[in-house]
């Protein structure tokens, strides 16, 4: 059975109208010749004329086909076919990318897998086998050894190719970059484990603005297994042996690295417009006040351009960059910020007696948590940014439609947590409130590690599932493909040379 990986790129086959088009336009004129008799004009002028229009027709054809094929090699093709050779009762699979420092870490669990016959395979689309002299070589599979793939999307293409009553055994790293937009489903028993690769620090400027002086301050993001944290310096595009550089293309200013060689060294438009942030309240003044002090803090200390506004009435502007919506009634569907809102969310209160932490880059120092809100079993998995001492999430985010949703599972209250005192919540909100990055699109150089409980797929129903299931091979079709488009492209030169010729 033929089946894509990359199934969007089949629309470019709609390309196809474009040497449609050309071909109906080009329709050659008739010409007049002129003879000294008609018994000139034979059966074999017309003989001519029908050779050409069928050449005409085979050239339109080719070049269609030229288009369906390069859109079907983008799709990645591969074919399925049923494995009649007996399968072995588990896969053992390993990450490609960091295969050596996976097995290094796991060679006596990998060596006693592979001891027992199973397969040892990459966790690739087509989940090739290897044996352990491949990994030790560095021998890899994939074409470009800087190609990765989505954790997620991998398991639910193995849920596919897995025979039925397979184990797998996975090892992998642990970056949240890899795991994918949505969360796996899969009917085979899996145990996964993970390792934190040893390159676990990057940076990147994640926001620029011009102070008044003419001083550029900028955010830069630092982000390690443990957070992603975010500090605020300011830069003189002036002076020499600044590490940043500042330019303009187009009316925008830029601002970069000076070492163009560095995998740091994106160009950031540099804000002219600032942060616009809206609180809403209800019954939660107090807590609004805090906030509001807060964010007075971070203005002084960035000179950032906020524009801060509270509201006791629903109706909130549009274009708002964040809302603090410090209320337990519902969000109105009118309600739609730039990219991100902060919710305090409902549910049972519940007493406890532990402490509220952040991440580590943060806060240093035991935050007292009194009261939380229980989140509901029902409640879809989120990324947690803050949590208490039992690994609860307190503060996690998901991403809605249109911005990214901040639960907030306790209240800025001192009746509820320590977090409103001193320093501690300045520094945590300017993680958020400098952060534009959209987290439906996580930064390429993110390096915050996920557990491994937060990675697990979700466990469909095995027994079932496994009854229908059969083993099947992947074979991998686009060296097919290109060698057939090689082929016609050369038949079409060939045709198309030769009608010119007449």
């Amino acid at each position: 059975m033929l089946q894509v990986l990359n199934p969007i790129w089949l629309f470019a086959i709609g390309g196809i109208i474009i040497p449609l088009i050309i071909h109906l336009w080009n329709v050659k004129k008739g010409k007049t010749l002129k003879v000294g008799s008609i018994s000139l004009l034979g059966e074999s002028s017309r003989q001519s004329a029908k050779s050409l229009k069928l050449i005409d027709l085979l050239l339109l054809l080719l070049r269609c086909l030229l288009l369906i094929i390069l859109a079907i090699i983008l799709a990645k093709p591969i074919w399925n076919s049923i494995n009649t050779e007996e399968t072995k009762s588990a896969w053992i699979l390993i990450e490609e990318e960091n295969s050596k420092a996976i097995y290094s870490n796991f060679k006596s669990e990998i060596d006693s897998l592979d001891r027992l016959g199973y397969d040892l395979r990459y966790f690739e689309p087509n989940f090739r086998k290897i044996k352990i002299e491949d990994i030790q070589k560095g021998i890899t599979s994939t074409k470009d050894k800087n190609e990765a793939f989505s954790y997620w999307p991998l398991l639910d293409l193995l849920n596919v190719k897995i025979p039925a009553n397979t184990k797998a055994f996975l090892f992998t790293g642990n970056r949240l970059t890899k795991l994918g937009n949505k969360r796996a489903e899969i009917s085979f028993p899996l145990t996964w484990k993970t390792i934190t690769p040893t390159d676990s620090t990057n940076s990147w400027l994640e926001n620029a603005w011009f102070q008044e002086s003419g001083s550029i301050m900028a955010t830069i993001a630092t982000s390690s297994p443990a957070a992603t944290t975010y500090s605020t310096e300011a830069f003189d595009p002036t002076i020499k042996n600044s590490r940043l550089t500042l330019n303009f293309e187009q009316g925008l200013a830029n601002l970069h690295y000076k070492d163009t060689k560095n995998k740091n060294s994106h160009s950031l438009i540099i804000d002219t417009t600032g942060i616009k942030i809206a609180i809403y309240t209800d019954k939660f003044k107090s807590d609004a006040n805090y906030i509001k002090a807060a964010i007075r803090a971070i203005k002084t200390y960035t000179s950032l351009k906020i524009e801060l506004q509270e509201y006791s009435t629903k109706d909130i502007p549009s274009g708002q960059n964040i809302i603090f919506w410090l209320s337990e009634s519902a969000i109105p569907k009118q309600i739609s910020p730039k990219t991100k809102i902060l919710t305090y969310e409902n549910g049972e209160v519940k007493n406890v007696s532990t402490t509220l932490k952040l991440d580590q880059n943060t806060s240093d120092s035991e935050i007292g948590l009194y009261k939380r809100i229980n989140i509901p079993e029902n409640k879809p998995d989120a990324f947690i940014i803050w949590e208490d001492g039992f690994g609860n999430p307190i503060l996690s985010q998901r991403q809605e439609k249109n911005y990214t949703k901040i639960e907030f599972y306790s209240r800025f209250n001192p009746d509820w947590n320590e977090l409103v005192w001193g320093e501690d919540l300045p520094k945590a909100l300017i993680n958020i409130i400098l952060s534009k990055n959209n987290e439906s699109k996580i930064h390429e150089l993110d390096n915050r590690k996920v557990s491994e409980t937060q990675m697990l797929p979700i466990f469909t129903n095995q027994k079932k599932a496994l009854l229908d299931k059969k083993p099947s091979n992947t074979t991998d079709l686009a060296n097919h493909f290109w060698l057939a488009l090689i082929l016609i492209f050369m038949l079409e030169r060939y045709l198309s040379f030769k009608n010119n010729l007449r």
